[in-house]
């Protein structure tokens, strides 16, 4: 009788170690579930700050040209509208700044990062990037950020000279 229920201690060992496995398998689906849902929240709150941001930098005629002017050649620009330009600009860039730390922190998916990525590269070459740079309110940015930005600035300086030392 004791084999017996040894017997019967065993096989339900083994049922509870599958259960236990089942429940593990089970767990690992909704965590990926769960990490699908928050990406795509993430997402869409990303592109709710998109357009809250483009609709208040075209809200006027004059904000709009000033950020423009500000992102392309901020010297042209009055020295008041170059305090404005700063920080609209400054705007974009926390947000830009917030799309790469979520990047780097693995928030983001690969396909949601690269369909951002062209607009935190575009605003880190911009002239007006240039000016936050030298500027002393770029403390106030995430450090590896700004770092990031001077790095990328350096590459694409050095391959913009050598285009055009061989042509």
């Amino acid at each position: 009788m004791k084999e017996i229920l040894e017997e019967y201690a065993l096989i339900a060992e083994i049922i509870s170690a599958l259960g236990v496995i089942i429940s593990l398998i089970f767990v690992g689906f909704q965590v990926r579930g769960n990490t699908k849902a928050t990406q795509a929240s993430t997402f869409h709150q990303i592109a709710a700050l998109d357009i809250n941001i483009l609709l208040s930098l075209g809200h006027t005629k004059e904000t709009a040209r000033i950020i423009t002017t500000f992102r392309g050649n901020p010297d042209v620009l009055s020295e008041e509208e170059q305090d404005q330009g700063f920080h609209l600009f400054g705007a974009e860039i926390r947000h830009v700044e917030n799309l790469w730390l979520q990047n780097e922190n693995k928030m983001l998916s690969k396909k949601d990062w690269e369909a951002r990525r062209a607009l935190v590269e575009e605003m880190l070459l911009s002239p007006a990037f240039g000016v936050l740079l030298k500027s002393p309110n770029k403390r106030f940015f995430d450090g590896s950020f700004m770092k990031y930005g001077e790095n990328l600035r350096k590459i694409r300086l050095k391959k913009s000279d050598d285009f055009d030392n061989k042509n």
